[in-house]
């Protein structure tokens, strides 16, 4: 005997070809009238109907991740997006706001009179646009304390650069290291701005030292 064809809903159209169509539709790709079309269809084919039910429920757990308190992948977060701390009060703010401060006036004298221990004019001028750049830098983050972690490797390079011409300066007896005391608001300032970036490679530093020594450091968290 020859089958017959199975007999088509009310509407004429073959399931397969409706199946296609809520398919394009959960994906976002259906044509204008499609949802029409489909809801004609379901109202009188319910295996098209569970078919359809059962596609969205699949779509959504694939899109969708149960929510799970786990600490670790909330720390691996919190360090990815290096979110800023801001210490106890908030007092890391200010005192990298006054630290750009100070290192703002302490240029004025090199950048504007030309004016610098030693030095010609010229590189005097040089030496306090440095410093202006990096008081602007430093008050930037005080004020948008997101963006200080940006701001560090600029700043973190400035400040090493500083502190080895000044021991090379101390070494060869061309200032006294009391005279090279000069640099420590920029010294403190990259640091501060190390606190409020977030701290960045202290908890790494820390598991290392606990690691091979433990109980040396207590975690930080």
């Amino acid at each position: 005997m020859e089958s017959r064809p199975s007999p088509l809903p009310p509407d004429g159209r073959p399931c397969a070809e409706v199946r296609d169509l809520i398919s394009a539709a959960l994906d976002g790709e259906a044509k204008a009238g499609t949802d029409a079309v489909i809801e004609r269809h379901v109202e009188s084919c319910g295996a098209c109907a569970e078919y359809r039910d059962g596609a969205a429920v699949l779509r959504r757990r694939l899109q969708l991740r149960p929510h799970t308190n786990d600490a670790v992948e909330v720390e691996r977060l919190l360090t990815k997006l290096h979110a800023p701390r801001l210490g106890r009060g908030g007092w890391t703010r200010p005192v990298l706001a006054w630290l750009g401060l100070v290192i703002a006036v302490q240029s004025f004298g090199p950048l504007v009179l030309g004016q610098a221990d030693g030095a010609t004019t010229h590189v005097a001028r040089h030496v306090g646009a440095s410093g202006l750049a990096l008081a602007c830098g430093l008050l930037y983050a005080a004020w948008r304390p997101h963006r200080a972690y940006g701001l560090l490797p600029f700043v973190g390079a400035l400040c090493l650069a500083t502190v080895v011409a000044a021991v090379f300066d101390t070494i060869d007896g061309e200032r006294s290291a009391f005279a090279e005391a000069v640099h420590l608001a920029e010294i403190l300032g990259t640091f501060v701005l190390w606190l409020v970036a977030g701290s960045p490679g202290w908890e790494r530093f820390t598991h290392a030292v606990r690691s091979h020594w433990p109980g040396v450091l207590r975690s930080t968290r």
